[in-house]
């Protein structure tokens, strides 16, 4: 589309691909829906925490998107797991559920966004926790030059 603004986190050599963790098939289906027909993004989605756990090592996603409440294990639990991952470590996360632990999700840096969403909510959040994520990148490595 002439005229479409590709935002930083796009254009860097990083993977292009957010991973939605979700186990509601139709809640899954409209995010991938919305993010690949609303952003320069791809998704990939996945509908267990212990799945997601194994293959996302080898998505090497641009940022989490990750339900609360899976089976097998929490949102949590996943995220804990994947930042012990050198491919998944410090991928920004966004965690979805009508009730959030937020104390924990602020220790870890995660974003929460509640249920029901609407589409405007999830494409800013999207796009904060992105542009955050990049905005971070790109402090560190000037401070180390």
């Amino acid at each position: 589309m002439p005229g479409e603004v590709i935002p930083p986190a796009a254009q860097s050599p990083r993977n292009t691909t957010i991973l939605i963790v979700e186990d509601d098939a139709g809640i899954g289906q409209f995010l991938q829906q919305l993010i690949e027909e609303e952003t320069p993004y791809h998704t990939r989605v996945i509908d267990n925490g212990l799945t997601a756990l194994d293959q996302a090592p080898g998505v090497q996603p641009c940022l989490l998107l990750l339900d609360y409440r899976l089976p097998g294990i929490n949102g949590l639990e996943l995220y804990d797991r994947l930042q012990e991952r050198e491919e998944t470590r410090g991928v920004p996360a966004i965690m979805m559920s009508a009730t959030l632990p937020i104390e924990e999700l602020n220790k870890r840096g995660i974003y929460p966004l509640r249920k029901p969403m609407d589409i405007g909510n999830v494409i800013r959040m999207i796009t904060h926790a992105l542009a955050s994520f990049e905005e971070q990148r790109l402090h560190e490595q000037y401070n180390r030059t």
